[in-house]
């Protein structure tokens, strides 16, 4: 069985795919796996080498003469990555991100079995373009677990994996976020009581990526902790190699945690918990504000609510969820 998996982006989102990719391979060892993205997020699905091909494909653009609004988009950008695939003659394409552009692409490549979520779930029609819709309406479902839900409806027989890793000694802290996630940070003086309060007992770190660094000389001035900068993943493979227990937001770094079966504490704030949480077959648990709202501009750092949903969660919540795994 050849089959192609697609999420275009996200590096968040395309870890959360990875304890589905293991367990196919596991289950399944001889199968071909291949995943399809947006070409900066390649380096991201290099993390996982049960991978064994990987395509980016471009992003569409629209067109500037529409002639009436009879042309839109212009789909020559794509012949490379479609005679790719086409070449690769996949058995299944399964679209995990459920728009038009994803669900486009595998019927571009003539992939006879297409699958997706229901319209409830999926955006801009894109189930009109599968062969095999699976019924998901509820939305609040944690997305490594909605992953097994959709293969599910083909292979019954794909289940998360149990595996246990060997921890290391460290406590290690993810403090930061994109700049685009900005929302999602708990305070970064929280962090600092939290560490100064673990490193009595235990050897904590700070990492930070390159986006994060706004925060670093707070860190190192504030506490004794080591602070690092990771640029590239397999630091931060590194890291997560020493780690006895891995703490921070809702981030790409706390995903990769879970996906590796580290103890995780993850600190939600203004996206779902129950979407973007520890799942139930991770080790560790999500802290958060039992009070929810919405927050329709979270992605544009804009929040009317002095941003509750984070700075009401105590240091002694998180501290009390972290002595449960240390």
């Amino acid at each position: 069985m050849r089959i192609l998996l697609c999420q275009l982006r996200n590096h968040g989102d395309i870890i959360r795919i990875f304890p589905l990719i293991d367990a196919i391979k596991e289950i399944h060892p001889d199968w071909y796996i291949g995943f399809t993205c947006f070409d900066d997020m390649v380096e991201t699905c290099e993390l996982n080498h049960n991978i064994d091909i990987i395509i980016p494909q471009p992003r569409f653009s629209p067109v500037t003469d529409t002639q009436g609004g009879t042309r839109i988009l212009d789909c020559t950008v794509f012949r490379n990555a479609v005679e790719i695939v086409r070449k690769e003659q996949f058995d299944v394409y399964i679209d995990l991100h459920g728009v038009f552009q994803s669900a486009l692409f595998g019927a571009m490549c003539n992939i006879k079995t297409r699958l997706g979520r229901s319209e409830e779930t999926s955006k801009d029609g894109a189930t009109l373009f599968y062969t095999n819709i699976c019924q998901i309406s509820e939305k609040e479902l944690n997305r490594m677990e909605r992953h097994f839900i959709v293969v599910n409806q083909l292979f019954p027989e794909i289940v998360p994996l149990s595996n246990k890793k060997k921890l290391g000694e460290h406590v290690v802290i993810f403090p930061g976020s994109s700049k685009k996630g900005i929302l999602k940070r708990w305070k970064t003086d929280y962090y600092i009581q939290l560490a100064n309060r673990l490193s009595g007992d235990y050897r904590v770190s700070f990492v930070l990526g390159v986006e994060e660094q706004d925060i670093k000389s707070d860190l190192e001035n504030k506490t004794d902790c080591l602070v690092k900068i990771c640029s590239s993943w397999s630091q931060v493979d590194e890291e997560m190699s020493n780690a006895k227990l891995v703490i921070g937001n809702d981030a790409a770094y706390v995903h990769f945690a879970v996906w590796k079966n580290i103890p995780t504490i993850e600190i939600c704030g203004p996206l779902s918990p129950v979407i973007n949480g520890v799942w139930n077959y991770g080790i560790g648990e999500t802290v958060f504000n039992p009070v929810r709202c919405k927050c329709p501009n979270v992605w544009n750092g804009i929040c009317d609510k002095k941003h509750e949903c984070m700075d009401e969660i105590s240091v002694e919540s998180v501290y009390e969820s972290t002595k449960k795994y240390l």
